[in-house]
């Protein structure tokens, strides 16, 4: 299975529960579309110093108002999460907006997700060195790397589905 099979199981599960809790939920991790500007506009109003959007999904109460914005993480095996310097930065100022979905065991036939609020409250480390030196992406090559270790994701997060 390939890490964007893993990232896709991910998605799948985040996207499910949120639906299952009411809440209407929209993919916007290849792009903002549409939804930029008004997001964009809640954002500055809840948080101004919030200088890009960033996250995988948000999602929206009955009622049609923004509920939160979810970062989802994807995971086969046993391994931390990461995150880049904008998504973290995003996270600790947005602190009980932006939620951090984890899907782990993906691999596997009965994946979990565990969902963390305000994920800011979890042991984050930043890596020494150079930005961007873990990943080859072009959108994350000149970013620092925060990690936090899958056990302190089960110890803040709630298990919610698996």
């Amino acid at each position: 299975m390939t890490a964007n099979e893993v990232e896709q199981i991910a998605m799948a599960l985040a996207a499910a529960y949120e639906q299952g809790q009411g809440r209407l939920v929209t993919d916007v991790s290849r792009g903002w579309g549409l939804h930029g500007r008004e997001v964009g506009d809640w954002l500055r109003r809840r948080h101004p110093d919030v200088r890009r959007q960033t996250c995988d999904l948000f999602s929206r109460h009955a009622d049609g108002s923004l509920a939160r914005l979810i970062e989802v993480k994807g995971r086969g095996g046993r391994t931390s999460v990461s995150l880049v310097d904008r998504q973290y930065s995003a996270m600790v100022t947005c602190r009980e907006d932006w939620w951090l979905y984890v899907a782990l065991e993906c691999r596997t036939d009965r994946p979990k997700l565990v969902v963390v609020r305000e994920p800011a409250r979890l042991p984050w480390h930043r890596l020494p060195g150079a930005a961007g030196t873990l990943h080859g992406s072009p959108r994350v090559r000149d970013e620092g790397h925060w990690h936090v270790g899958q056990d302190d994701i089960l110890r803040l997060g709630s298990v919610v589905t698996g």
